[in-house]
């Protein structure tokens, strides 16, 4: 591996401990070298406050002068509206630096190329690209907001050897491990957003928050189209301690419209699509421009379905557990309508695993049959867009 690549995977390496704090913001991290010795290294530690590249100046001092910046993410270069923090190329001009490796560039329309193009105008030697993959990889769900308008979406469940995510009777506590639990409460604690449909809710009656040590609450959604959130739910209860959204259709009881809000709830209204559909893409926009970056999908099945139909998860997150339930009726993961053919499955690429206690852990990206036409059930779905 070359010094750069190193150096690289350190600054990425420093990135990742500002998961839980950061958001919306994208994780950073910055390594300064000089003389074939690391002199600083930091990262953006949490949403607000200053960014990886400052904070690695400001241990550095005046040694920065001549040495070479390993960053993660392009350096930003100007003032603009919502920024909370002084750009970031100017002080790397100020210090001296000689040489500047950046990972991969913003995407964000005041950033993209012009931090790259302030240090070059400044005569500082920039190298672009250096692990870019890896660095779009950390910061997917940032790209993914910034570039689509839309949070990465990532669907997860625990389920049995057998793929049962339930027993016949819908007993479901606990499939997976206590470890396994702990990493889903921290997961939740990094997401923007836990999606879940109304189902759901009926049955478990959860309170969707992230416990532990965790660096936020989540925002809490349900999709409703009928409004059936019952008043006396966890979630209503404490939707004065976050924010708790319901997307139902626009032609959903105006009286039950009233009770929620009047109770603290935030309700998205929707067009309906067919009997009791809402289309994804719109809650997907919807949530991206409300500054959800992030989101997992925590089922049931028919809206995990549903989802895939419609293109819109991301990404799987899959705890499996040493256990056989059985059962014809028992509940599976993904359920709808069902591929009508093998070449319309949906597959994933990228996929991982690993053991968490008792438990394996797979992950993976998703990868749809097709960039057009009918949906992974078979049915044409006119979504448009979707896909994109």
């Amino acid at each position: 591996m070359s010094d750069d690549r190193r150096h690289m995977w350190r600054a990425l390496e420093l990135a990742r401990r500002g998961r839980p704090y950061v958001a919306p913001n994208p994780m950073c991290g910055a390594v300064i070298v000089k003389d074939g010795k690391v002199i600083a290294e930091a990262c953006h530690e949490a949403y607000g406050e200053p960014h990886a590249e400052a904070n690695a100046l400001r241990v550095a001092g005046a040694n920065a002068r001549g040495a070479t910046m390993y960053v993660t993410l392009e350096p930003c270069c100007e003032v603009y509206e919502g920024k909370k923090t002084p750009p970031c190329a100017p002080a790397l001009v100020e210090a001296g630096l000689k040489r500047v490796v950046v990972a991969v560039e913003d995407p964000h329309n005041n950033v993209r190329g012009k931090g790259v193009k302030m240090l070059h105008d400044a005569g500082m030697e920039v190298e672009l690209g250096i692990c870019r993959d890896e660095a779009r990889e950390l910061n997917a769900a940032y790209f993914s907001h910034v570039e689509r308008g839309r949070p990465l979406v990532i669907a997860k469940w625990a389920m049995t050897l057998d793929g049962k995510i339930a027993t016949r009777t819908g007993d479901a506590r606990w499939i997976s491990s206590e470890q396994s639990r702990a990493e889903s409460h921290y997961d939740r604690g990094c997401t923007g957003a836990i999606i879940v449909g109304i189902g759901t809710v009926l049955v478990d009656d959860p309170e969707l928050t992230a416990r532990g040590d965790v660096g936020r609450q989540p925002v809490r959604v349900v999709i409703d189209t009928e409004l059936k959130l019952p008043l006396e739910s966890k979630l209503v209860q404490s939707a004065d301690q976050g924010p708790v959204f319901v997307y139902a259709a626009d032609d959903s009881s105006e009286e039950r419209q009233r009770a929620l809000e009047d109770a603290g709830v935030y309700l998205i209204l929707l067009p309906r699509q067919g009997k009791s559909h809402l289309r994804w893409m719109e809650i997907c926009t919807d949530l991206g421009e409300r500054g959800v970056n992030s989101a997992l999908l925590e089922g049931g099945g028919s809206l995990v379905a549903s989802a895939f139909q419609e293109r819109a998860i991301d990404r799987v997150k899959i705890y499996v557990a040493p256990k056989v339930f059985g059962g014809e009726n028992a509940k599976s993961p993904v359920e709808g309508p069902g591929v009508p053919d093998v070449s319309r499955a949906v597959t994933f690429a990228r996929l991982t695993s690993r053991a968490l206690g008792p438990d394996i852990v797979i992950e993976g990206n998703v990868v749809y049959p097709s960039e057009d036409g009918p949906s992974p059930s078979g049915y044409w779905s006119g979504y448009g867009n979707a896909a994109k």
